[in-house]
């Protein structure tokens, strides 16, 4: 699980440890991660927490490598990093003003990152012809954004991705799936944010869905997009 260390990555994390799976838990932040795993050990699960960063595509490959040094297979990937690099830079320009430094942290974090991570793991789940890839869309992916261009051009990329990675695995059993949420209230100023249902969802519903598409009652479901979003996408811009 990348992005591990907060928000429905660590949602996702503690779920599956309680449900009974080994969990390889992927952030940047060292020291909440550390927090985590051993939070989770004292109730019982199983995790380690490996730190990363998920523009490199070595640490992916470290990632995977020790997956498979520690459990011996791989089953789920779950691809929670990312953000939109206007906020995480703090960069709150139009696109033609943006700097380039910003424009390819958005495409490598919320791109580069899933794809990275998708061919490092996928062979494993090749060979024991078994696994699932879930990446994290958005709904900012059918919108536009004249200031964090990158983040909705990259959730749109993996619509495309997901399907690429279906046909590939499809002979291998191996699925792929993107989960595109609206607004999550993984922080206070997403409550604003407009849904027809007049709410932002809670971390748990999308982190449900994901489970849902990870166990074996989804297992002809492979290369669609799968939005949660509250009918957002259904009227943006009214």
């Amino acid at each position: 699980i990348t992005g591990a260390a907060s928000g429905m990555g660590l949602l996702a994390s503690w779920r599956l440890a309680a449900l009974g799976a080994s969990v390889v838990m992927v952030d940047i932040n060292q020291k909440v991660l550390d927090e985590q795993v051993k939070e989770i050990y004292s109730k019982g699960g199983t995790a380690y927490g490996l730190t990363a960063d998920v523009r490199k595509y070595e640490d992916a490959e470290k990632a995977a490598n020790k997956a498979l040094e520690l459990y011996g297979r791989i089953d789920f990937l779950l691809c929670f990093a990312g953000g939109n690099e206007a906020r995480c830079c703090n960069s709150f320009v139009k696109f033609y003003e943006q700097p380039v430094d910003v424009i390819n942290w958005g495409l490598e974090v919320n791109l580069h990152g899933p794809i990275y991570f998708s061919r490092a793991c996928m062979p494993a789940m090749i060979k024991q012809n078994r696994g699932v890839i879930v990446c994290l869309g958005s709904v900012s992916g059918v919108e536009a954004d004249a200031v964090g261009s990158m983040y909705g051009t990259s959730k749109s990329g993996l619509f495309y991705f997901v399907k690429c990675l279906a046909l590939a695995g499809a002979p291998h059993n191996v699925r792929a799936v993107c989960v595109a949420p609206g607004p999550v209230m993984t922080r206070p100023s997403m409550i604003g944010m407009h849904t027809p249902m007049n709410r932002a969802a809670e971390p748990i519903e999308v982190v449900n869905l994901i489970l849902y598409l990870c166990s074996d009652k989804a297992s002809f479901i492979s290369g669609s997009t799968h939005f949660i979003d509250g009918a957002r996408n259904t009227n943006f811009g009214k």
